[in-house]
């Protein structure tokens, strides 16, 4: 292949194809996830679906692409996100900032963007002219006060907005803290008293601006569809005091020091990087909520105001707004999408978003230093439910989730092949039989309870059973493959959604590749409310981790999941997954030899979370040990008498169920200051020698990072002329049942090999 510069008709061309042969697969798609809402319609059943799919830029050197959860450059890519999905997916949609999720360690929670629709009904905000949306203010901003005050009389309220100051005080003192100067006075035993130090003109501008107010409020709220306030004076008659920060005013109100009984929510106003900035309070429905959006646009209007932003709290969820949100997450920028109740509202919402995402140069994979492309590692998570509780599918049908459960413990090819590249107990979504061994005897008899309840079930019970089964080696309910921490969690206020979410599915980088997990998923759920599932959960073992992580066991695995559903009607097509294999298990050399074929590839591989040890800036943190890989290496078309050497080492060949011979190998890659096995040194690169008696019929050599010169593989072949002389060495210090993989860290110890 021609690898230098392409012209633009071939550029042309090849893109021309890949439309093709993406609207061919959406298609094909598209008929078995209608199919799979006929047959939930003939079950009775409405299942929603969603998912939380994460995007990153081009560049991802910054921090925030790669361990930071916020940055700027994240927030504006975010804003613009939102900006073209309100022209494409909502036209029309109201953009509102608030805060969302709050983490240990995090001062302030994060922002969170969301774009609101209504359903049925008018706009939300009708002239966009008048909002920022997350863009410069270049015009000179109405006055917070007199905004309030006409908005005010809009509402029919006749109380005076109050104005809110900084705390002069706590500003100062905080300042000294963080090692500035501030004009505190100080006491002298000399003197017997205080002395007040002299200000300077630098000092009387820093501190000048805490003499102004910082913004007006608006004690509001909506009470029986009618408008309410109230004045706010502090006890001791003295100002308004914000508590220390740099967050808006709205999250920063004094209520602690309002008196009992008094309405204890407002509407700020503030300047806010030169524009006028509002935060609204909590409302009682979303019919408050609009109703105080189109007095804050008429108010702008009649003002003839500068755009404005608006933050503040959302509307309650009470399923009369089409919503979608978009949050930062470590390293990469998730967007939640909206519960998609049939196949045609599922696609039209991930074609736009991943058109919108690529209109802004956003993408769903990202490109390591070596080359190698692989996913966001911030994860598409897939989630299930009903349209409300009366109405869910889990509920409506107690087995429903029970067929999930155990067809995924059966079948692991659904566990590792869409996951990323950090898997296994320590991952962000580990399998149920990964977290403890007592587990798969404990959840059988969870199942079966489960399956024995009445429609329609009890939700809390259901929680109740699984709460303690479901979760990672910590304890963690959040982190488990099948998680229901937002099916009906007594311990979250947002928890109890009937919401059932599949961790194990890592981002993919194209709209075909992402629908096609979602069409599997759609479809077995179909195959489920007619047709439980039943059969045991399996005691995998050892077997688990060694056959099911090297991608030719997941492909035999694939083929019975995609024959099952062919019994049940549906017609899904292994070549729709090729590209999610080799997305996952890149095939990184391919070698003709002895009438026959070596593949290398790449196999999955977990890293252990390590133990607590301090941390530079204070506390402990948990490492990762991610210095290891696998790869399997499979053999076709040679005889059965063929061996295969690594570095020495003999490599237990297992025979495919399909054709020829496979096996895994497991090597330490570098060297890590905090590792597993700490006395285990690199081996690289590895030697892999294929022999038939005394004759050798190919030797090659794997780098774990290609070399420059190299064509982008990981292996370059050394020779393929018979050798003699080479012996095989003898394994040593192996322990338990390897199934066909070979740990050069159980069989090298230092100062050998």
């Amino acid at each position: 292949d021609d690898l230098g510069p392409r012209t633009s008709s071939r550029r042309g061309a090849v893109s021309t194809s890949q439309k093709n042969t993406t609207e061919l697969l959406l298609g094909a798609l598209r008929a078995q996830g209608m199919l799979a809402d006929a047959k939930l319609s003939e079950a009775g059943l409405v299942l929603t679906q969603g998912g939380e799919p994460t995007f990153l830029p081009e560049n991802t050197s910054a921090p925030e692409w790669n361990l930071a959860a916020l940055g700027e450059e994240k927030l504006k890519l975010a804003w613009l996100l939102c900006r073209e999905l309100g022209r494409t997916l909502f036209p029309g949609a109201f953009i509102l900032r608030s805060n969302g999720k709050q983490y240990p360690g995090e001062p302030i929670p994060r922002w969170k963007l969301t774009l609101l629709q209504n359903r049925e009904g008018p706009r939300l905000w009708s002239d966009p002219s008048l909002l920022l949306n997350g863009e410069e203010a270049k015009e000179k901003p109405v006055s917070p006060r007199k905004f309030l005050s006409t908005l005010a009389s809009a509402l029919g309220l006749s109380v005076a907005v109050r104005p809110v100051y900084e705390d002069l005080e706590a500003a100062m003192r905080h300042a000294v803290l963080a090692g500035g100067e501030a004009p505190l006075p100080h006491y002298s035993r000399t003197r017997k008293g205080f002395i007040q130090p002299r200000w300077s003109r630098e000092h009387r501008k820093t501190w000048q601006r805490y003499h102004r107010a910082a913004g007006w409020v608006l004690p509001l709220d909506c009470v029986d569809e009618h408008w309410v306030t109230a004045d706010w004076r502090m006890p001791d008659g003295g100002d308004l005091l914000l508590l220390p920060g740099t967050s808006s005013i709205g999250l920063r109100l004094p209520l602690h020091r309002l008196p009992p009984g008094v309405l204890a929510c407002a509407l700020t106003a503030e300047i806010r990087e030169g524009a006028l900035t509002l935060f609204l309070p909590p409302l009682p429905d979303t019919a408050a909520f609009g109703a105080l959006l189109a007095v804050i646009e008429q108010t702008a209007k009649e003002l003839r105001s500068a755009p404005i932003a608006i933050e503040g709290y959302p509307p309650p969820e009470e399923g009369s707004l089409d919503t979608l949100s978009v949050i930062p997450d470590p390293g990469v920028i998730e967007v939640n999408l909206p519960p998609a109740a049939d196949w045609t509202s599922l696609e039209k919402t991930v074609m736009a978003l991943f058109e919108s995402a690529d209109c802004i140069g956003l993408r769903g994979s990202r490109v390591l230093p070596s080359g190698e492309v692989v996913a966001t590692g911030g994860g598409a998570h897939l989630v299930l439910g009903g349209t409300s509780l009366d109405e869910n599918p889990f509920l409506l049908r107690p087995s429903l989730l029970p067929s999930f459960l155990r067809f995924i413990q059966n079948h692991p090819v659904l566990s590792y092949l869409f996951s990323g590249r950090f898997t296994g107990p320590s991952s962000q979504a580990p399998r149920i039989d990964e977290s403890f061994f007592e587990v798969p005897y404990e959840l059988e008899i969870a199942l079966r309870a489960i399956e024995s309840m009445n429609a329609p079930a009890d939700p809390a019970m259901i929680d109740a059973i699984l709460r303690n089964l479901l979760l990672d080696l910590h304890g963690n309910t959040h982190k488990a493959e099948v998680s229901v921490d937002k099916f009906f969690n007594p311990f979250m206020p947002n928890g109890q959604l009937g919401l059932v979410e599949f961790r194990a599915i890592e981002m993919t980088p194209d709209i075909g590749t992402f629908l096609t997990v979602h069409a599997l998923w759609r479809a077995l759920a179909a195959v489920f409310a007619k047709v439980p599932y039943a059969k045991p959960l399996v005691e995998w073992g050892h077997e688990l981790h060694n056959r099911f992580f090297l991608p030719s066991f997941l492909e035999e695995d694939l083929d019975q999941v995609l024959q099952f559903l062919s019994e049940h009607g549906f017609t899904f097509d292994h070549a729709w997954f090729e590209t999610l294999l080799q997305f996952r298990f890149p095939v990184l050399a391919r070698e003709s030899v002895g009438g026959g074929q070596c593949i290398l590839r790449r196999a999955a591989e977990p890293w252990p979370l390590l133990g607590e040890q301090p941390s530079p800036m204070g506390g402990v943190v948990r490492c990762v040990d991610s210095s290891t890989e696998r790869l399997e290496i499979h053999l076709r078309g040679l005889p059965e008498s063929t061996e295969a050497l690594v570095n020495g080492y003999p490599l237990p060949l297992q025979p495919h169920p399909d054709e020829g011979l496979v096996a895994g190998v497991r090597f330490r890659t570098i060297s890590l200051p905090t590792c597993l096995h700490p006395q285990v040194l690199p081996e690289m690169p590895l030697e892999i020698a294929l022999l038939d008696g005394e004759s050798v019929l190919g030797l090659w050599h794997y780098h774990a990072q290609p070399e420059p010169a190299e064509s982008g593989q990981g292996a370059t072949r050394k020779h393929v002329t018979p050798l003699r002389g080479i012996k095989p060495k003898k394994a040593r210090g192996t322990s338990g049942p390897r199934l066909g993989t070979l740990d050069l860290r159980s069989v090298s110890p230092v100062g050998e090999a």
